[in-house]
């Protein structure tokens, strides 16, 4: 079903976009500008020279073709050349642009493929996993991994029956209860892993990396994996969750910003105005009292003759009446559906979260009152430069070293920076960085999809090479109390010691924390 319901959303949800955009330019735009009064070029010309009014001319009513009436375009681009026409429409085909891109990118941008093995590699790399590269090497992986999967899954259920015991134990002192097998609830396998542990997805054959989940309609292992979203006929993870959340800010600003331009004609449906706007079109008393019987006795011709007034440009004429209701309640009420929808996410997205996990959080937190979020990088803002990166732009050369620091202190081979030091014209800052960073982009991922003990890994093996020389000079030692924290993970060297430097600055960042290599095979006290 989720095979054909897909394409249908989709045809969908490019309609209501298609359809938005078509009631603005035609019937909306107009409105505001005070130009829907002007329907032939006789009108045109008194606009011109400024003797404002409707001029009689042939009536459209008669049965004769008025040739001198302007076409939807011409209406169109008069309304644009005004200045408030320019201004709605620049701030209506930002957010047009922005919701197309984000949409496409969410519907096209695979959690597979090169891409994904990448990035699974480097994750590797850093959590000190061995990944298969051979069928040998992969079957005894499998066996490996599902042995610890059965062994922990094993103890775990002996914990439960062990707790359900002694509280039975403890009921059966009060009353006598008839003996029956006591139930286990469902454990998954990704609840009995640390943080950093990997396992081994039966469905795709493949190691499973932490954090991600096995989607069955796009059959692939998805990192981070959020849910699968119909409307998107894919499933939102690692490598399309910032143009999720970018679709769903511009989409609910957009849709809001049409109930604002769409209330005034909205309003004046039906009122008192909006009988007299017909009365004046009809052309007499006698017609008036024929045609005003709410609407439900006028006929195609006498629709066609009613006409905007001049006085006030927001009345709509009987032709434009269902299509700005209509428009009004579609903005009102996706804009209030997709809105409640992105403040869950901008949540999800500062508190280092997917869907799938906040569930599973939820209930560690009535459980454990202390109960700290692994994959949190420590702040919100970090944990947005998760998802967003620290850079909306990458330069084209070396332009801005001479405005760094040239005194570069390495240690362990890795270099670390923080946003304090960060300076350059490409990073994110204030208000309008955060604005840069959800500005229509291709960029891949900056970091790593999961941080170790609130430092953020930055990926190495990145599509664009000009990211190579800019992490040389961005990434230098930090001070010990800088509060936020990126690695890098390449030296700059073409040597496979990476991984012994990116621990040997966890060492130096918080000798009292324990280091990546201690938090690989050993239970978390976080308990994930």
């Amino acid at each position: 079903a989720m095979y054909f319901l897909g394409p249908v959303l989709i045809v969908l949800a490019s309609l209501i976009i298609a359809g938005l955009t078509y009631l603005y330019f035609c019937v909306v735009l107009p409105m505001m500008t005070g130009t829907n009064w002007i329907v032939s070029m006789e009108d045109y010309h008194a606009y011109q020279t400024g003797s404002r009014g409707h001029v009689e001319s042939s009536s459209l009513s008669d049965g004769e073709s008025n040739t001198n009436n302007i076409s939807t375009i011409q209406s169109i681009l008069l309304a644009l050349s005004t200045p408030t026409g320019l201004l709605h429409t620049t701030i209506v085909a930002f957010f047009l642009l922005n919701v197309t891109y984000n949409y496409y990118k969410c519907v096209t941008t695979s959690n597979s493929g090169k891409l994904y093995n990448t990035v699974v590699r480097e994750l590797a790399i850093v959590t000190n996993f061995d990944y298969p590269e051979t069928e040998e090497e992969l079957i005894q992986c499998k066996r490996t991994l599902e042995h610890k999967i059965a062994t922990k899954l094993e103890l775990r259920r002996r914990e439960l029956l062990a707790a359900q015991r002694m509280t039975e134990d403890a009921s059966n002192n009060t009353t006598t209860t008839t003996s029956q097998q006591p139930s286990i609830p469902r454990i998954h396998n990704w609840q009995l892993l640390t943080p950093t542990e990997w396992s081994y997805c039966r469905f795709s054959k493949q190691p499973k990396p932490p954090r991600s989940h096995y989607d069955h309609v796009t059959k692939s292992l998805v990192l981070n994996m959020d849910h699968y979203c119909p409307w998107m006929f894919n499933c939102v993870g690692y490598f399309n969750y910032r143009y999720f959340v970018n679709f769903l800010f511009f989409t609910t600003t957009g849709l809001f910003y049409g109930c604002g331009i769409c209330v005034r004609p909205f309003w004046l449906l039906g009122g008192s105005e909006y009988r007299e706007q017909i009365r004046v079109s009809s052309g007499s008393s006698e017609q008036n009292n024929h045609h005003d019987g709410g609407g439900g006795g006028m006929t195609k011709a006498f629709l066609a003759t009613v006409r905007h007034l001049e006085s006030n440009s927001y009345i709509p004429t009987p032709n434009e009446r269902t299509s700005i209701a209509l428009g009004f309640m579609i903005c009102l009420c996706l804009g209030c559906a997709v809105g409640c929808l992105l403040v869950f996410h901008l949540y999800l997205t500062v508190s280092a979260q997917t869907t799938i996990e906040f569930h599973g959080n939820w209930a560690k937190r009535r459980k454990n009152k202390g109960w700290v979020n692994p994959y949190s990088a420590g702040s919100w803002k970090r944990n947005w430069e998760m998802v967003y990166g620290t850079r909306y732009h990458y330069s084209e050369g070396g332009d801005d070293d001479d405005d760094r620091n040239d005194d570069e202190d390495e240690s362990d081979g890795v270099d670390a920076i923080n946003n304090h030091h960060c300076n350059d014209q490409y990073s994110y800052r204030g208000c309008w960085g955060v604005l840069m960073a959800m500005m229509p982009s291709k960029r891949e991922p900056e970091f790593l999809p999961i941080p170790f003990d609130g430092v953020l890994i930055r990926r190495k093996n990145r599509a664009d090479s000009r990211l190579d020389d800019m992490d040389e000079k961005l990434d230098e030692e930090m001070p010990e109390s800088c509060p936020g924290l990126h690695l890098s993970m390449d030296n700059g060297n073409d040597d496979d010691d990476d991984v012994e430097d990116v621990i040997g600055v966890f060492k130096k960042k918080s000798p009292s924390q324990p280091a990546t290599a201690n938090l690989i095979g050993i239970n978390n006290s976080n308990g994930l």
